[in-house]
């Protein structure tokens, strides 16, 4: 087995996140200075005509695939993979000893990720995080869309980014992939494509070392920190949920990577390490609290339904005067269509509970955990709308008055929930550190956990 230790007590003690251009840059420098193991390769160009680099590191016989910003608002992913290709590149024996050839995209949805740069210096704030939060809709994002064909659903109308990873799928069959998504409240999750019993210590070892506490998630838990991830296979959850009748299904337009990867390997491990943001030290506390988990849950359900309403309100005042085309309009729009016409959700199914988890009591940690990410979520979207309001307002047309009045509406309720967060949370920010090295850790046990898996077939 390969030791990976001092790769992770070397993280810096990173203050702020890489944008696309600062990736980019030191991966191009990466290239010239160590041309020996490092190669830039060229994937095309996003939506926007922007290029897709991908650095190819080492010339193993295991074939791995690792990119970032695969939603463009969750930005560990590019730093984490900057320092990797680095301890990649300058190390040949390390590359020799870990036998892979590494396949590395700082960022997948460059155009998404322009449009949250505005955080990434800081102030690392859940409200700072919404004033500049945008979020790519899943018919526009790149491992969401790939071709796909069962009986009557076929999906053949894969994005610029899509293509960009099938142009790397379609010439290797990789061993291991792993999409660099984080979320916004709680510690850490390892999604996982199957069961793999063999790395669940190593990863719950990754969650001390980092003190990233496993998140408390209500779904198919394989181990605590170890969830087995539904969404990996949307395409399989909207047969399943069509098959049993249920309706109306949520809209999907094409296949996960992790499904499209199947095709040519079905052996393909995939792994997300899913690290969130922000924490309160009481998501940790496993005691059982006063509330049940059905109690919980109406909670969150109840703030998803006051949060809709408003977002729904101030759509609807300005819906006749937002005519100029933006990423925040194409972003809020399948919102609001949600909103009004309710589906059943087959990317990433709701946990089905059976009645006696649901009446027993939540400990600290699961109320924190659900209840505190309705409570900080809601943040965001209502950010995005601003953001929306504001581009229309510098591009002029009727309906100002109304759109300047939603705007400050807008605000103050941004500011007001944020008051609110603050007041029932200590809402922490990991250090940046901490999230690399559980993140960049799990990737490194999957590398030998894949490799081992193989030996022993």
């Amino acid at each position: 087995m390969t030791s990976y230790s001092d790769i992770l007590e070397r993280i810096p003690d990173y203050r702020e996140y890489l944008g696309v251009d600062e990736f980019n840059r030191s991966a191009e420098k990466l290239s010239k200075e160590h041309s020996d193991t490092a190669k830039m390769l060229n994937l095309g160009k996003s939506a926007a005509g922007e290029e897709i680099k991908c650095l190819k590191v080492g010339e193993g016989k295991h074939q791995a695939l690792v990119y970032g910003f695969p939603n463009p608002e969750e930005p560990v992913g590019g730093i984490l993979l900057d320092y990797f290709a680095h301890q990649l590149a300058e190390n040949q024996s390390l590359l020799r000893e870990m036998d892979y050839t590494w396949y590395i995209i700082g960022c997948i949805d460059p155009d998404g990720a322009r449009l949250n740069h505005g955080f990434l210096k800081g102030p690392l704030t859940p409200l700072h995080f919404a004033k500049n939060y945008y979020r790519t809709p899943t018919r526009l994002t790149g491992e969401e869309n790939f071709p796909f064909r069962h009986g009557r659903i076929d999906f053949n109308n894969p994005r610029p980014e899509t293509e960009a990873l099938m142009k790397l799928l379609d010439q290797t069959r990789f061993d291991l992939i792993s999409s660099l998504h984080n979320m916004k409240w709680g510690g850490i999750t390892y999604q996982v494509s199957r069961a793999c019993s063999e790395l669940y210590a190593s990863l719950q070892n990754l969650t001390k070392t980092f003190k990233l506490e496993p998140r408390k998630r209500l779904g198919t838990m394989l181990a605590p920190s170890i969830q087995l991830a539904e969404y990996f296979t949307p395409v399989g959850n909207y047969v399943r949920a069509m098959m049993a009748g249920k309706g109306p299904l949520q809209e999907i337009t094409g296949a996960y990577v992790y499904e499209y990867a199947l095709l040519s390997n079905p052996a393909v491990f995939m792994i997300v390490p899913e690290c969130c943001l922000w924490h309160d030290t009481r998501c940790w506390d496993d005691r059982p609290s006063d509330t049940s988990i059905v109690d919980m849950l109406k909670y969150s359900s109840q703030i998803g339904k006051e949060t809709n309403k408003f977002l729904l309100s101030l759509f609807e005042r300005t819906e006749a005067y937002l005519r100029t085309p933006s990423p925040f309009l194409e972003m809020i729009q399948p919102l609001i269509a949600e909103i009004r016409r309710p589906t059943v959700n087959v990317l990433d199914p709701d946990p089905e509970l059976r009645i006696e988890k649901l009446q027993r009591p939540a400990t600290f940690a699961e109320k924190c955990e659900t209840e505190g990410r309705a409570d900080i979520y809601r943040l965001f979207n209502l950010g995005g709308m601003i953001r929306m309001f504001d581009l229309q307002l510098s591009k002029g047309g009727e309906g100002r008055l109304t759109i300047e009045s939603c705007r400050t509406d807008a605000m103050n309720k941004l500011n007001e929930w944020n008051a609110a967060l603050e007041k029932k949370y200590n809402c922490e920010a990991h250090p940046i550190r901490n999230l690399v090295g559980a993140s960049l850790g799990g990737i490194l046990a999957s590398a030998e956990y894949v490799k081992w898996k193989k030996w022993k077939l």
